[in-house]
């Protein structure tokens, strides 16, 4: 007999299924549009299948709109079937004996199923699927299979992604069996749930209970189980009660065969916020009270030992906080090794058994890892599980002496965070290129016995939570950053049918990409702990396309096109469009739009523009909106279901309040002036404007004073630029604009102006096929308040002369995606769809670090060149290295790169950063490490800059050479690639 795998079945079934938009057509009609399948579930020594076989129903239910027969009888009934249960079970394992259906596969094997098609045993005419799982949760994940086969997305209620009724479905016949979880353990962690999931949970999901109790625990493990999760790290923080202090928590965590564990900082099952009492068991100090400590985690042990749980061992402090009593990471490492020996003896005590046979899970998160480097020695059995940095970026991994432990290790990351230096609790908008890299790169160095992702109140991080554990079931089906996006677009079909697919997915890795760029949470510059005022943002208003500008404007295209799909969207798909796109995307724009403004109204105050009391109008319209559709969320959106589920504001941080907002009152001038790409700013008069009549509590200003025109355009880019001509008093007037010779283009040439609508942008471009070599001309603006002209100078830059080169200078910039070398040399693998640039170059995972910089051993290194001209004469100038702020993969390692420019010996640039330093928060916050070579002399002409990478994992995002006195962007600066053709 030919087995297909499990994973060519399911993916022709959901590629057939997207490209028909019904389940597959097979040999098997479970509904042929009148009959539909029974169900028959064999759930002796497996109550847990009666679940599977009830929620199965409800899908087969919502699909056909018939009520499915769920019965236990296998000998009686009509029509087709689907049985499920047990291999091992008598009266499963006799069945397919029968019809020679092989169980070997399945032996030994850790949550498997296979499927097959077999005349129905209540009527040998008719035909019936056979589910059968090496485990409980293997049978289980054989129906979850189905039911996403079928359509049903993970979310149906959960995101309210309605089930969609079809008028026949079939499966196919072909016997399948399924490979073991790519990863052992796959968890979620409820995390900082006050201002989200517990005030639903206590208030509108199960206000009778006022707590978070086995209602809201059945639907969290019913989510769990169509994501194929397997381990729940249960809320410990703004809850009442802990998991444990609710009675029916525990036992219904066991009727759906979920296995309880605990977080970092909860030791053998215990929630130390809400069961430790200082007052009755003194402090929480294993030096001065072992005892009672000992008690508190041996009445849990002894509690709840009885259902499958996976135990925390080691030692942190109350509220997260390091243990006390400690003096260094040296100490803290002996006195761990007390407190692991004392535990496991406690563990073996209490279940009877080795405490190498029982499941044993140590992190060494924040100051815990120091404590491990000190030389900490952890029995070989315990599980290692590598947090991230909070902020998407594994800590370490294991080196090759960790990965011969026989507890093997994982890895606890989150998309939702609350401490130092930021917070963001609010919005999920990890990158899904950064989440798989990370994921990938774990998997890679074995790191496969847990996963836990902090998915904080699961709203509104869906998505990503979905791509973490479908990674974690199955890694080898995303093996690059494609797969993730062909994932995300698979996941838009399901949620909102195959005619919107690509846009909902074009408009989410969008939304990601600008997040990357500045997390939403972080746009007002503030700190957590202690928490600080919003600041102006970095983003550039005068240069590069005015920065400010265009993300504003990236911002409101993904509204747009978000807006015009929700009209176009089914009713039943509205409220899941809602809390899948629009919302979270319509709230990282606002919050965006909020801060941009209030940088707009500063700047343009100090240059007495009439439109910076309509950019601080701005301000406030964006928090409404912020507010307004926070509100519609929590109360009216899916009939009130998500009542109280969306704190926008958690734990009251300024970045989610409206900040202050400073006004501007005109001087009494009516006259025009105009402000040019790169600051220049004149008006009728000539002159610059003074001091606003206000000080706003901000720190910078990114509006610079330049010469009157247009910087020169160069023919090797063919780049537009701008001009804005505005109004100094809220007044009515008519504007003009001309060119003095046809070359230039403009984007409009005249326009009115009233108050509210006091400016306006000019694009200024270049015909190049009907420019001359050298060109001059002059734009001259004319409003009706004013009878002085204003022009604008316009010249066209020499054309580049520099043979072989494929970059060149613009304003004082020469601007180099790493993708795009002139050279890339081997040992690189391009990350498309990760960084700043949209793509990044990663050094082999698999190299070895080199520590010299002499020819021969760097010629054993990954290599890049970029080739570029300039043509500054000033000759002083620094290289920006930019990489993305990954963290050495193992302790064998570092993050460094060698760099030489024009032939000159290689300097060594370290991008690693010390957790919690200054150097790691800029990093995180940025989401890039930027490391300068400075004092480079470089005359007018061709150069090179080469780059050897010198660890694994080195990830290049962009290089930037600038001459003293070059603008400053916040992000990369456009690319000064040469552009080919006139």
């Amino acid at each position: 007999m030919r087995y297909k795998t499990y994973k060519v079945m399911i993916v022709a079934a959901a590629l057939l299924a997207a490209l028909t938009g019904t389940a597959i057509a097979g040999n098997l009609a479970l509904y042929d549009g009148e009959h539909l399948a029974r169900i028959v579930h064999q759930d002796v020594g497996a109550p847990q299948l009666a679940k599977a076989a009830q929620l199965l129903g409800r899908d087969l239910g919502a699909l056909s709109g018939v009520k499915p027969e769920i019965s236990t009888d296998a000998t009686h009934g009509s029509g087709p079937g689907i049985i499920i249960g047990l291999a091992r079970n008598p009266a499963m394992a006799a069945l397919l004996k029968a019809h020679h259906i092989e169980t070997a596969p399945l032996n030994g094997q850790w949550e498997t199923y296979g499927r097959a098609v077999i005349p129905a045993p209540w009527d040998p005419k008719q035909k019936a699927l056979v589910i059968f799982g090496s485990d409980v949760r293997g049978t289980i994940w054989g129906v979850m299979d189905l039911t996403r086969e079928l359509g049903v997305s993970p979310w149906e209620w959960w995101a309210d992604v309605k089930i969609a009724r079809k008028a026949r479905f079939a499966v196919s016949d072909a016997p399948t069996y399924s490979r073991e979880p790519s990863v052992k353990y796959r968890a979620i962690f409820l995390n900082d749930e006050e201002f989200g999931l517990f005030p639903w949970a206590a208030t509108t999901h199960d206000p009778k209970s006022k707590d978070f109790g086995p209602k809201t625990y059945a639907r969290i493990f019913e989510l769990m189980w169509r994501l194929k999760a397997n381990t729940i790290w249960p809320a410990m923080r703004g809850i009442s009660h802990s998991f444990d202090q609710v009675p029916g928590n525990a036992e219904v965590a066991d009727a759906y065969a979920i296995i309880h564990a605990s977080s970092h900082a909860e030791m053998l099952l215990r929630t130390n916020l809400r069961e430790w009492d200082v007052a009755q068991r003194g402090p929480y100090n294993y030096l001065t009270n072992k005892q009672a400590m000992l008690d508190y985690w041996d009445e849990a042990v002894k509690k709840f030992g009885q259902y499958e749980n996976i135990y925390t061992v080691g030692l942190r402090g109350l509220e997260d906080r390091p243990m006390q009593g400690t003096s260094g990471p040296a100490d803290t490492a002996r006195i761990l090794e007390r407190v692991v020996e004392d535990q496991r003896s406690l563990l073996s005590r209490d279940l009877g058994k080795p405490a190498a046979e029982i499941p044993q899970v140590f992190t060494p998160y924040k100051e815990v890892l120091p404590a491990y480097d000190a030389g900490l020695n952890l029995p070989d059995d315990v599980t290692l599980n590598w947090p991230d940095d909070n902020y998407g970026y594994i800590r370490r991994l294991s080196n090759t002496k960790e990965r011969a432990r026989s507890g093997g290790a994982g890895v606890y990351y989150h998309i939702s965070y609350w401490g130092y230096p930021m917070s963001y609790l609010w919005l999920a908008n990890t990158h899904p290129a950064l989440l798989w890299e990370e994921m990938n790169k774990a998997y890679h160095f074995n790191a496969r016995r847990i996963w836990v992702l902090n998915v904080g109140d699961i709203k509104p991080g869906e998505y990503l939570s979905q791509l973490f554990l479908d990674m974690a079931f199955d890694s080898d089906a995303y093996p690059n950053i494609a797969s993730v996006k062909a994932h995300l677009r698979h996941w838009a079909a399901v949620s909102f049918g195959e005619d919107h697919a690509d846009a909902v997915a074009s408009i989410l890795w969008r939304n990601y990409d600008l997040a990357f760029t500045r997390n939403p949470e972080f746009m007002g510059w503030t700190h957590t702990l202690p928490a600080t005022p919003p600041h102006q943002t970095e983003f550039n208003m005068t240069n590069f396309g005015d920065e400010n500008a265009r993300r504003q404007a990236a911002y409101r295209a993904l509204v747009t096109d978000a807006d015009v799909l929700n009209k176009n969207m089914p009713k039943d798909r509205k409220d899941a469009f809602y809390e899948l796109v629009r919302y979270p995307v319509g709230a990282a724009a606002d919050i965006n739009l909020r801060q941009l403004n209030l940088d707009k109204t500063v700047a343009y105050a100090y240059q007495q523009r009439a439109s910076a009391n309509d950019y601080a109008a701005a301000v406030e319209k964006a928090q409404h909106d912020i507010d307004a559709s926070t509100g519609y969320y929590n109360t009216k959106m899916a009939g009130g279901k998500w009542k109280n589920m969306m704190g926008q504001a958690p734990h009251g941080l300024p970045i989610y309040h409206q900040p202050q907002i400073p006004t501007w009152k005109s001087t009494g001038d009516t006259g025009c002036a105009v402000q040019v790409e790169s600051g220049g700013y004149y008006d009728a008069g000539g002159s610059t404007p003074g001091e606003p009549p206000f000080k706003p509590p901000f720190e910078r200003y990114l509006i610079s004073y330049y010469a009157s025109g247009l910087m020169p355009f160069q023919p090797d880019l063919k780049r537009s630029s701008y001009v804005d001509i505005f109004l100094k008093s809220a007044t009515k007037a008519r504007w003009t604009a001309g060119a003095s010779v046809p070359w230039i283009k403009l984007g409009k040439s005249q326009g009115s102006f009233a108050p509210g609508n006091s400016e306006a942008r000019v694009e200024v471009s270049i015909d190049w096929d009907k420019a001359p070599t050298d060109g001059k001309g002059v734009i001259t603006f004319q409003c009706s308040t004013a009878d002085v002209p204003l022009p604008v100078a316009v010249t066209i830059a020499p054309a580049n002369t520099v043979r072989d080169v494929s970059f060149i200078e613009a304003q004082s910039i020469v601007s180099m995606y790493a993708v795009h070398a002139d050279v890339l040399g081997k040992g690189w693998q391009v990350l498309d769809g990760l960084g700043h640039t949209g793509a990044s170059i990663r050094s082999d995972l698999d190299m070895a670090s080199i520590n010299d910089t002499d020819p021969a051993t760097l010629a054993k290194a990954p290599v890049a060149t970029w080739r570029f001209a300039t043509t500054t004469a000033a000759n002083r100038a620094t290289l920006k290295v930019t990489a993305l702020p990954f963290l050495p993969l193992t302790t064998d390692n570092k993050m460094r790169a060698a760099v030489s420019v024009d032939g000159a010996p290689p300097q060594v640039l370290d991008f690693g950063a010390a957790e919690f330093s200054k150097r790691w928060e800029s990093h995180v916050l940025s989401n890039a490490a930027t490391e300068t070579l400075t004092n480079l002399v470089l005359r007018p002409g061709a150069h090179s800059v080469t780059l050897y990478a010198l660890d694994p994992g080195f990830t290049l995002d962009r290089l930037e050479l600038a001459f003293d006195g070059a603008p400053v962007a916040y992000g990369p600066v456009p690319e000064t690639r040469i552009v080919a053709g006139k």
